[in-house]
């Protein structure tokens, strides 16, 4: 594309305001404003501008949601799911395209170190999850990272320079989320630089797309995975590969399975599961009327989390998502030419939710867990859903597993379990029952590295096996 047919472009529909620093622009300035002039969608920024001057408020009633397991009771559901793990059926897609910025991290949010005494960065954290569902089921299991432009390569480079947190870069895949321009309160695009037109990440929603689109649903389904455990990179309590939810969604023969938990109160600012013709839906807080909100009928919270079918996801590969407003604090270029954040909200951002391919599906389960065993979001620098109430979480939790594991209440003390406890193995539940908790700040299952060595070498030589297997 050249100045002439970027301006005609934007002429078409009345944004040609775009170019006006055109003639101070370097030549790599030009170039990169061009290519955002050329990606622009006309058709939908026209359903941006519709969405926008006819939004309303939502008047609906809905059904209450009530069709859900109760996590916890399932011993059938994770033994089957611990095997499926084992056979290598389950994949695990990561959404990670948020920047730090409230945090005042200059990098991706998974960067940002959460945990107690070791400060594994939410990154860490998962890579170590994994490797220890890895140590229970003697498989190599693949993830998914999805990032934004915005956070991409800073993301790669931080797990490279990392080792990937011990976990084979082979396994690790990584792809970027598309992105959306932002409009101003007229409906209009404005420039965040004097090059650069104001977008930013599509949302969740567009993961599954994605995931297709760069190639990887194929080279899963290639390797034989079957289901994928959908989980956000903020969330320091997410289980990558939930064995219970994994069998809970292979019983029923799930398209979708929701893994949710209980409101807080009505006023909780969190999506809903609600039930729409007998199907479940989700609707967000910001989209709900006010009767409808405060309804205690509307049990279930909805946490982003889901075990999807391959089936199904391919079956989205051209499915059309609705768009969502979110009225957000932007940065724009001011009268001056210079770049400045709003403080306050100034433009409207547009985002696809992983939740509204909910109506696509034929079946929809949906397993109800207890939130402080699942749900530990880290959003902002202080209060709420800061990194305080998500080391509290991680702290209480750590309590309950050791607990569990070794029939003992810890001493009233801070430290942090390994995730191999999340985890156990049976030498690990036989060697620790009974046992006082240990005069250490991080709580290690073996005394030694002998057993870590020894189930990755079992880890290498099962591979091969399957790998070999598979040929035959």
């Amino acid at each position: 594309m050249n100045y002439v047919l970027a301006h005609e472009k934007l002429h078409s529909i009345r944004q040609d305001h775009l170019l006006i620093h055109w003639t101070h622009l370097t030549n790599d300035q030009q170039q990169h404003l061009l290519e955002q002039i050329h990606a622009l969608d006309l058709k939908v920024f026209h359903t941006q501008k519709e969405l926008l001057q006819h939004k309303q408020p939502d008047t609906l009633s809905y059904e209450p949601f009530s069709s859900y397991g109760y996590a916890g009771g399932n011993p059938d559901s994770f033994e089957l799911g611990k095997e499926l793990l084992s056979m290598g059926e389950v994949g695990c897609l990561i959404v990670a395209g948020g920047q730090g910025t409230r945090l005042r991290i200059n990098g991706p949010k998974g960067m940002f170190p959460v945990t107690l005494m070791k400060k594994k960065s939410l990154f860490a954290l998962l890579a170590h999850k994994v490797i220890a569902a890895e140590k229970l089921t003697i498989n190599q299991l693949p993830i998914a990272i999805m990032t934004s432009p915005a956070n991409h390569d800073q993301t790669v480079d931080f797990f490279k320079s990392h080792n990937f947190f011990g976990l084979k870069s082979e396994q690790v895949s990584f792809f970027q989320q598309a992105v959306l321009p932002a409009l101003d309160n007229k409906g209009n695009l404005f420039l965040e630089t004097i090059s650069s037109i104001a977008e930013g990440p599509d949302g969740n929603g567009s993961a599954l797309s994605e995931f297709i689109k760069k190639g990887i649903w194929e080279k899963w389904s290639k390797k034989g995975i079957k289901s994928v455990n959908f989980i956000q990179v903020d969330n320091a309590l997410a289980d990558p590969f939930d064995a219970e939810l994994i069998g809970y969604h292979h019983l029923h023969q799930a398209d979708v399975t929701i893994k949710c938990t209980e409101r807080n109160s009505p006023s909780e600012n969190v999506g809903m599961i609600v039930s729409v013709n007998g199907k479940p839906q989700v609707v967000e807080y910001t989209e709900m009327n006010p009767q409808e909100r405060a309804s205690s009928l509307h049990r279930c919270a909805n946490l982003s989390m889901f075990c999807l079918s391959m089936k199904f996801i391919k079956s989205l590969e051209h499915y059309q998502m609705p768009l969502h407003l979110a009225h957000k604090s932007v940065r724009y270029l001011d009268k001056h030419g210079l770049t400045e954040q709003a403080p306050e909200p100034n433009a409207w951002k547009y985002e696809k939710f992983i939740f509204d391919i909910l109506p696509a599906a034929k079946k929809v389960e949906a397993l109800l867990y207890p939130r402080e065993h699942c749900f530990a979001p880290l959003k902002n620098l202080s209060g709420k859903d800061s990194l305080a109430t998500v080391q509290e979480s991680l702290q209480n939790r750590d309590r309950e597993i050791f607990a569990s594991i070794t029939g003992n209440e810890p001493a009233t003390k801070h430290f942090e379990l390994a995730q191999d406890f999340y985890y156990p193995t049976k030498e690990l539940l036989k060697k620790w029952l009974g046992k006082e908790l240990p005069d250490k700040d991080y709580i290690e299952p073996w005394e030694t590295y002998e057993n870590w060595i020894s189930w990755r070498w079992k880890l290498g030589i099962l591979s091969r096996i399957a790998a070999r297997w598979k040929r035959i």
